[in-house]
């Protein structure tokens, strides 16, 4: 089976026989059931494939759609001028010339394309007499295609850029506006991008568009479904699950739990990453390949600088709609998470119409707690690895006082300069959790048990450790692990159990001690 990495064009995807999964009966319904679009999506997940496939089918390309859902349903085929534009690749971390010069390249075209003669200099009066040439011109009225509409600002979402980004939202604001005002002459048009910019006047002329990002019936319009995983790409997990010597069902569990996980909508299903799918299944193995780009440098920063508790993205994060919908300044870090793909819809309640977040799957794991440790410390991205390979090693061999002792380094390179009492202690929690995340062991913190909370618990193959941790004394800690019988949690487990008693020391910013504890 032919995979098409890297490839967002429809045309090339169908011609070159690589394989695509049939989203076209969503296509033909959203092409013909509205005018003006938006949908936000995590980048890799297939948006400007869609842009694509609704360019083609707005261009009347029957023979593209053989044996696909939308040949049934389409009779007219009728064809439209279609003016595409992708903010993808434009330079836009210096000044506002580079998306001047790439709207102005662009609309260049346009007219070289249609024998326009250039009636205006800004973008948005020069988009607004292309649109009213080209309807004037042809007869029919014009699709508009924008993938990546945010770029410009998401490239700069970031501390000491506030002006550019204010430079970016000017210009964008008079471009984009030329979409309502010239609602008589576009036939569709539909904008994709990471994040809606609302209150930041991006779109406070389109509120014409209708956004589809959390609606039910169009949650799958991206993404891969369980369902479609199963029909599309058995074949290939079977070979997965051959090379690894497991079954295929094992292959599949893998799979979901690497790559599964994503959901857009309170009723919508889960989704796999089609990016991860790919090159998971192209390369027959379980790799970290969504993220290879790194994590976005702006989402790193407000992670940081918001002082989020990093322990609880694992958990329960409960936010409204309007909470997810918009990133409007630099302290909406939840929204930042969840339009980025870090964080995505675990569940919905109803009663309370509140979305309850949480980290879609490992992949995604993997990938936030390696960057952020060199974010949160002075190690350098290049150690990350190294250090992960020690924890795992001791932790595996039993040898407590090295695991510790590598803590401690973690702990000794970051900046606990804070006199603060809750951010002290969030910053122990953030670098603890973190140092024995990239382990890639299983890792519980703040797990119930009868008779409280266990701080931590770490599990190998071999054995399972338990740590308290105190800013008191030593003693403390031993006294609530045994007086609240922890141990007790594992006690049907036929691993062994370590538990660990550590003290914290806020006048040396460390772990300062530690204990086994003896049972």
């Amino acid at each position: 089976m032919k995979y098409p990495i890297g490839i967002q064009t429809f045309s090339e995807i169908i011609e070159e026989g690589y394989v695509y999964v049939d989203k076209t009966a969503m296509v033909y319904r959203l092409a013909n059931s509205g005018k003006s679009f938006f949908l936000s999506r995590p980048r890799r997940f297939g948006k400007s494939l869609l842009l694509s496939t609704l360019e083609a089918y707005f261009l009347g390309r029957s023979e593209l759609f053989g044996g696909l859902a939308l040949e049934k349903l389409e009779t007219a085929w009728n064809k439209y001028p279609v003016l595409r534009l992708d903010l993808n690749n434009g330079n836009y971390r210096e000044s506002s010339i580079g998306l001047m010069d790439l709207l102005n390249s662009q609309m260049l075209e346009w007219e070289k394309q249609y024998q326009i003669e250039q009636q205006a200099q800004q973008p948005g009066p020069r988009f607004r007499h292309i649109l009213k040439s080209i309807h004037t011109l042809t007869g029919k009225r014009v699709v508009v295609l924008i993938d990546e509409y945010d770029k410009p600002i998401i490239s700069n979402v970031e501390h000491g850029k506030a002006d550019l980004q204010e430079e970016m939202r000017a210009i964008l604001k008079g471009f984009y506006g030329t979409l309502k005002s010239c609602d008589e002459h576009i036939r569709f048009a539909m904008l994709t991008g990471v994040s809606r910019f609302s209150k930041m006047s991006v779109f406070s002329d389109l509120n014409n568009l209708i956004d589809i990002s959390m609606r039910d019936d169009y949650s799958e319009i991206c993404g891969i479904s369980e369902r479609e995983l199963h029909h599309y790409f058995d074949t290939d997990v079977q070979r997965l699950a051959d090379k690894y010597s497991m079954s295929k069902q094992k292959a599949y569990d893998e799979l979901q739990r690497m790559y599964d996980g994503y959901r857009f909508s309170e009723m919508g299903e889960q989704l796999y990453n089609p990016w991860s799918i790919f090159n998971s299944l192209d390369e027959l193995k379980f790799g970290i390949s969504w993220s290879l780009g790194g994590t976005p440098t702006f989402l790193i920063k407000m992670l940081r600088d918001r002082q989020l508790d990093l322990t609880v993205l694992d958990h329960h994060i409960v936010a409204t709609e309007k909470d997810l919908s918009t990133l409007d300044n630099n302290d909406n870090t939840i929204a930042a998470l969840y339009q980025t793909g870090y964080l995505t819809i675990k569940d919905f309640d109803t009663h309370r119409r509140r979305f309850i977040l949480g980290i879609p799957n490992e992949e995604v794991s993997e990938t936030l707690t390696a960057d952020i440790l060199p974010v949160y410390t002075r190690i350098h991205t290049d150690e990350v690895t190294a250090i992960a390979d020690r924890i795992y090693t001791s932790a595996q061999n039993g040898d407590v006082d090295g695991m510790m002792e590598i803590l401690k380094g973690i702990i000794a390179s970051a900046p606990m300069e804070s006199g603060d009492e809750r951010v002290l202690e969030l910053n122990y929690r953030n670098l603890i959790a973190v140092a024995f995340k990239i382990s890639g062991l299983a890792m519980h913190i703040e797990q119930p048990t009868c008779k409280g909370r266990i701080d931590l618990a770490l599990e190998t193959v071999k054995r399972v450790y338990i740590f308290e941790f105190k800013r008191s004394t030593l003693a403390a800690a031993e006294r609530q692990m045994e007086s609240r019988r922890y141990a007790e949690a594992y006690a049907a487990d036929s691993r062994p159990t370590v538990l660990v008693a550590v003290r914290l020391d806020d006048a040396i910013r460390n772990i300062a001690d530690w204990a086994v504890v003896e049972r």
